[in-house]
């Protein structure tokens, strides 16, 4: 039944909107079929023998009235709540002749409302693709994640679960097949076929159980697979199959080789699945607890499905029982803990309680505000418009049109403007979404396989919501204030000036606080687009065409490992050291190789930190990466002054650091830097004394400025200390500069396959050129800079055009002001003066607050004055244009009221 009553109501929704296009000819034809059984009645009547006269009236009394036949029609038709709220079809056709009728209202109003809804609906649309998209898995939505929740860090849950997760498999009924996973990117090696880096999936068996996706050939993972000493196996992709194995039939068995370790196929998943998250390939996880400490071990993810007839808030209880019982039982790892249950795609944003949710999507609504800003904008610009309106709306009233009713219609005109501005919005939040990734340089790999950017059922209810409250914004609110007043009197009445709307003290302070906002924020939103542009424009002085770059670390063999490598113990780290040692030598020996660095972080990524300069207690942020001996030279960067580094260096108690040309521009004042030395120091919270000081370091040379800042800011002074491949225990940044006739992208096969020859435990993360890696800096820097310009620029038009209309409006109305006081012997200039004087006491006052809310808001969020520095120009030219457009707005007006004749001014009066 309630299936059935649903689709009653979506038919009657249907025959809604299709009545309101065709309610015309609908009714006529009511009206056609009524007349028509009038008529058989009556000659029915008549063969019984009444007179012709009598046999209608009788024919009309059995019908009853025609009135309530229509009702009727249209409440089947769903037109009923129409009739009462009086919308019609009409009305919309109004609303579009409108829209030509004042064509630069309306194009600044669209422009305005389509950038605001462009944006809210960007940011809704990418949040549910995250947090609402159901798992397209069997029974997806009752696959759960579970989580620890540290109460002192929300939103970064303490994955450190290994004990919880045999505590809450052997305990908890309300979640089955529970499953611990990590990701791993490892090196492939496929005999005969083509090897690689890929993403991996360590993960117990009980994952494919809670997936309930057969495998396509062979098996998935089993329980026995996660014993210690039994045979590796892995499981693999659909679309590696084809790729690396050439969609080999008889795959099954195959050994390829993980990060140097063999492996067996025994299995092949169907076309698409890629569960957890984006993986490909699948090896057992298997964890020792005995191994680790309560607290410790790996980070690892885990989830399951709930079990039939349990819903998530029972099993939450329950998890919650069982928390308390091990928070007792290991206060000192577990007293901060809270376990969470929470839906499967939650996860991907960090999501470990319900407040943290509750955060996201406060996060995801906000965006919405945006365009209620804007909508109040275009609310001020439909005032305008409606105030000269009033002749209209009160002649209606004079002849019987209800409040309601002429509400309703300016409500459908400011629909139909929502409408198209919604139209053209959600055009653009569709292209956006669909390149969003490739705009912020984020491949397929990198998004989780349920998740689909784009367009979505619930993205268009949410702009048509959004169009609709715009529309009650930019409509219902100047309609009501402009039948607010008595417009009931006589046409001599309606039609004389001194009944026509005005402003009132509240519309027009809204002149002020134009002005003021605009001042206030339009100069950061230009400072902070200028500079992303500046950004988005710089060049590395290096040839960044020539260099391949990767982040290099190791794979430690039978435990999962994270790449920060914290869990690396000391064997491993000086594996490392001595593999890529032997890597740096295998390179410099290739023909196609011009030269090789290693360094702490990519040039143009620097570590920020706190340095002071000894003798003048100056403290600054620079910005220190740690580069062996070769890096200056790869680079083709010259000391300028001083010397480079040398061998004798690189030991731990060398003190040698080099400086680029903006630490000495800038932290030195250009005065001499050999010589001078430095130390890193750490500030208290509140304190600034140092409650840690590093050694003094003696600058030692110069070199050119040759990267470009690693943050927004303009300038970022580097100091370089000097590494050596003896000092490397973990991670390093691998650079090599190919020759000019080698095309870097050809080289990045080659070089995996030196470095899997070198040490198959060695792994690449973010192996790229540095040419592609200055393409998706500069195009994430652009598009920064192109939406703060949209939003900027969307409120800067509205803004004006706000600020014309109320100051033009608040002129006009005092145009029989004008005209009087000019027949009493005022002069145009005496006149114009006043009227200038007003308007200028208004625009100065929102310049006043524009200027004190713009200072107090640059030093919230710069820590600096916007008034100075490169920028400052910005602040007097936002206000002088704010003015402008206010002085502009009152010039016609009072132009227009000088030419109004004393005589027709008293004569009014």
């Amino acid at each position: 039944m309630l299936l059935l009553d649903m689709i009653s109501s979506l038919v009657a929704r249907l025959r809604s909107l299709w009545g309101l296009r065709r309610r015309a000819d609908f009714e006529a034809a009511v009206v056609e079929e009524f007349d028509h059984h009038i008529e058989l009645r009556t000659e029915d009547l008549i063969r019984r023998g009444l007179g012709p006269k009598e046999a209608r009236r009788r024919a009309r009394i059995e019908f009853g009235h025609i009135e309530t036949h229509r009702e009727r029609a249209r409440a089947s038709r769903g037109l009923h709540v129409l009739d009462r709220i009086g919308f019609s079809w009409l009305d919309v056709k109004l609303g579009v002749r409108m829209l030509g009728k004042y064509p630069g209202l309306s194009l600044v109003s669209v422009l305005g409302m389509s950038v605001a809804i462009a944006i809210g609906a960007g940011g809704f649309g990418f949040i549910h693709a995250l947090m609402d998209t159901e798992l397209p898995l069997d029974e997806g939505e009752r696959v759960v994640s579970l989580q620890n929740s540290d109460v002192r860090n929300p939103g970064n849950p303490d994955r450190h679960s290994v004990h919880d997760f045999v505590t809450w498999r052997d305990e908890l009924r309300s979640v089955g097949d529970l499953t611990a996973y990590t990701t791993d990117d490892q090196n492939l090696l496929v005999p005969g076929g083509i090897s690689g880096n890929v993403r991996v999936a360590e993960m117990t068996a009980s994952g494919f159980r809670v997936a309930r996706v057969a495998p396509l050939l062979g098996r998935p993972l089993l329980d026995e697979d996660e014993r210690a000493g039994e045979p590796l196996v892995v499981v693999i992709a659909h679309s590696e199959w084809q790729h690396r194995f050439s969609a080999d039939p008889e795959v099954i068995g195959r050994t390829v080789r993980l990060n140097g370790i063999l492996h067996t196929v025994v299995g092949v998943m169907p076309e698409g699945f890629h569960f957890p998250i984006n993986h490909h390939y699948w090896v057992p996880l298997r964890l020792d607890p005995d191994a680790y400490a309560v607290g410790e071990g790996p980070e690892i993810l885990l989830f399951g499905r709930l079990a039939d007839g349990v819903s998530i808030e029972r099993a939450q209880a329950e998890l919650t029982t069982i928390g308390r019982r091990m928070a007792a039982s290991h206060p000192a790892t577990h007293a901060h803990l809270r376990p969470w249950i929470t839906p499967y795609v939650h996860t991907f944003l960090g999501v470990d309680s319900p407040s943290r949710a509750l955060l996201i999507r406060s996060i995801q609504y906000l965006f919405s505000l945006l365009m209620v800003v804007v909508a109040v904008n275009v609310s001020i610009l439909m005032y305008a418009r409606t105030a000269a309106r009033t002749g209209e709306i009160a002649v209606r009233t004079a002849l019987g049109a209800s409040r309601r009713r002429i509400v309703t219609q300016l409500f459908a005109e400011a629909l139909v403007l929502s409408l198209v501005a919604a139209a053209a919005g959600l055009a653009i939040a569709g292209a956006v979404l669909e390149r969003s990734p490739a705009l912020f340089g984020v491949g397929d790999a990198d998004l989780p396989f349920w998740m689909d950017i784009g367009l979505s059922p619930a993205l268009v209810t949410y702009v048509l919501g959004m169009a609709v409250v715009a529309a009650a914004i930019v409509g219902v609110a100047p309609a009501l204030k402009a039948t607010g007043h008595a417009l009931q009197g006589t046409l001599k009445q309606i039609s004389a000036p001194g009944s026509r709307m005005r402003l009132g003290r509240g519309w027009t302070a809204l002149i002020v606080a134009q002005v003021a906002v605009a001042v206030a924020v339009l100069p950061y939103a230009l400072h902070s687009a200028a500079r992303f542009a500046r950004t988005a424009a710089a060049r590395p002085a290096y040839p960044v065409e020539e260099i391949v770059r990767a982040s290099l670390a190791i794979q430690s063999e039978g435990s999962p490992r994270s790449m920060d490598g914290a869990a690396l113990d000391a064997s491993v780290g000086e594996r490392f050291a001595g593999s890529t040692a032997e890597l740096v030598q295998r390179l410099d020996a290739e023909p196609s190789v011009a030269g090789v660095a290693v360094a702490s972080s990519f040039p143009g990524e620097e570590v920020p930190a706190r340095f002071e300069v000894e003798g003048t207690g100056v403290r600054n942020w620079l910005w220190v990466n740690q580069v062996d001996v070769d890096l200056f030279d790869v680079f083709d960067v010259p000391v300028i002054i001083g010397r480079a580094f040398s061998e004798s260096d690189a030991g731990a108690s060398s003190n040698a650091v080099i400086v680029d040309r903006a630490f000495v521009e800038h932290v030195l004042g250009g005065g001499d830097a050999l010589g001078q030395r430095v130390r890193q120091i750490v500030e208290g919270a509140d304190d600034p004394t140092p409650v840690q000081a590093g050694p003094w370091l003696e600058i030692v040379g110069v070199v050119r400025t040759f990267t470009l800042s690693p943050t927004w800011e303009s300038v970022a002074p580097k100091l370089y200390r000097p590494l050596t491949l003896d000092s490397v225990s973990s991670r390093a940044r691998l650079m090599v500069r190919v020759r000019r006739d080698v095309a870097p992208v050809q080289f990045l096969a080659r070089l995996r396959e030196i470095t899997a020859d070198v040490d198959p435990a060695l792994r690449f993360a973010e192996l790229k050129t540095a040419s592609a890696a200055e393409r998706e800096r500069r195009r994430f820097n652009l598009v920064q800079a192109v939406a703060i310009l949209a939003v900027t620029g969307s409120v800067l038009l509205l803004s004006g055009a706000g600020i014309y209309a109320m100051m033009s409006f608040t002129v006009a109305r005092r145009r029989r002001e004008i005209g009087i006081r000019a027949a009493l012997g005022a002069g145009p200039r005496r006149l114009l003066r006043t009227i200038f004087a007003r308007a200028g006491v208004q625009l100065g006052a929102g310049v006043l607050g524009g200027l004190l809310l713009a200072e107090v808001t640059s030093w919230i969020l710069t820590g600096g004055s916007l008034a100075t520095g490169e920028s400052a120009f910005l602040v007097p030219l936002v206000a002088a244009i704010m003015v402008t457009i206010g002085l502009l707005a009152a010039l016609g007006p009072a132009r227009r009221g000088l030419a109004v004749q004393p005589t027709e001014a008293l004569r009014q009066e």
